[in-house]
């Protein structure tokens, strides 16, 4: 289990466990601050994770037994632990990210402006940070490269399937020229070969679709969590709640829909790989 998804569960399962008893309640009966146990019980970014004395004392008050507290002291030295990115100095959220989608079997993801992280080459990645990062330095773009190719070497690794909703936008905008786009999208086409990819481009002609204010989204659905991830002013917001779960699950099925099916997806990458082989 990753330190983000131990996180998680972690404070999944204290709010659970806390029921219909107040915040307030629970501070003052371990003499600890509301706002310490919230994030206690907050998941991802905001959240924090209690010390063990701390976390044996919650649950001495929630009455549970030696093994149920051995079992979330085992959780929260998970969470504690370093995952193989968080050495790599990139934000809290992008690292929550790829703390979840490392343990996710299945990712779904709609993509209306770039080619999506897991498929991008090393070339289109480069140009890509060149172009979004114009005064970063050379090792800080090395470094976020490194990131990306070692995020996709862990995809393929556990080989979590990978249904991705591509714009024709994203496959129109030439990153890195000509000969970079036509090896992305030569690499596209490799990807969608295999059995656990999944690849629609949805066309222009689409019009007025499902997601054209929703925006960009991903799905990854855990063993025992589901978590939806957007994006806001370039950072990633994760929700876990039904309600958001439920709405873009309907989003992303109704693109299914508007999209090329993936045969037809095939076809049109090779035309446009081909013309900007001829460029």
């Amino acid at each position: 289990m990753s330190p983000t998804v131990a996180q998680w569960q972690l404070a999944t399962d204290l709010r659970k466990l806390r029921g219909g008893r107040k915040l307030s309640e629970v501070a003052r009966a371990i003499k600890v601050n509301v706002s310490t146990v919230s994030r206690w019980e907050t998941p991802g970014v905001e959240g924090a994770i209690p010390g063990p004395g701390s976390l044996e004392r919650l649950l001495e008050y929630y009455e549970l037994d030696f093994e149920a507290i051995k079992r979330f002291l085992h959780v929260r030295k998970e969470a504690r632990s370093s995952g193989w990115w968080q050495s790599s100095g990139i934000a809290d959220h992008y690292g929550t990210y790829i703390g979840l989608e490392n343990e996710a079997r299945r990712i779904r993801t709609y993509e209306p402006v770039l080619i999506p992280g897991l498929m991008q080459t090393e070339a289109y990645v480069r140009a890509l940070f060149k172009g979004t990062m114009p005064s970063a330095a050379p090792e800080v773009v090395d470094a976020a490269v490194e990131v990306r190719l070692t995020r996709q070497a862990t995809w393929q690794e556990r080989g979590a399937h990978l249904w991705a909703i591509i714009s024709e936008a994203a496959i129109r905008t030439t990153v890195g020229g000509s000969k970079v786009m036509a090896e992305q999208i030569r690499q596209l086409t490799q990807l969608a070969e295999q059995r656990n990819v999944t690849l629609q481009i949805l066309p222009f002609e689409a019009g007025a679709h499902a997601a054209l204010v929703t925006g960009e989204f991903t799905l990854l659905t855990l063993d025992e969590l589901s978590v939806l991830v957007t994006i806001n002013d370039n950072t990633s917001l994760f929700w876990d709640d039904q309600d958001a779960l439920a709405q873009h699950t309907n989003v992303f099925e109704r693109l299914l829909a508007d999209a090329w099916r993936p045969a037809q997806s095939l076809e049109y990458l090779e035309q446009a790989a081909q013309a900007l082989e001829k460029e």
